[in-house]
């Protein structure tokens, strides 16, 4: 059993199978909060990834350099963007790091699609 928080979901690949204890940086942030299981119970985690209006202003910057995307796409696209900063700071043009598995499903099930795009290393395409 991959998953240590009790939270995550199997994923499609390897690579987005991954718990919120097995990365270092997100454990670390786990961990500023005594008694929590789950990156996704920490008190920052719904402000910073699902609170709408936080979404909002953080999209109108992010939409100035990418463009616009609609429906519930921008708001767990700035989500998983918003994850990443929380925990990781700036990476930097074209860094990526997958994000947990329970990050991701919690951030799914609140801005849900029937479409999902999933984990891309660098360098790959959107198709």
């Amino acid at each position: 059993q991959w998953c240590l928080c009790g939270r995550c979901e199997a994923m499609p690949t390897v690579p987005e199978s991954v718990c919120c204890h097995e990365q270092a940086r997100v454990a670390e942030k786990r961990e500023e909060r005594d008694g929590i299981q789950c990156i996704t119970e920490h008190r920052g985690f719904q402000p910073v990834c699902l609170d709408e209006d936080v979404l909002a202003t953080a999209y109108s910057s992010y939409r100035q350099h990418y463009g616009e995307t609609l429906g519930n796409e921008w708001k767990r696209y700035t989500a998983y963007r918003q994850f990443v900063r929380w925990c990781y700071g700036h990476l930097g043009k074209d860094i990526r790091v997958p994000l947990p598995s329970c990050a991701v499903t919690t951030i799914r099930r609140t801005f849900f699609s029937v479409d999902y795009t999933g984990y891309r290393e660098e360098g790959e395409n959107r198709n």
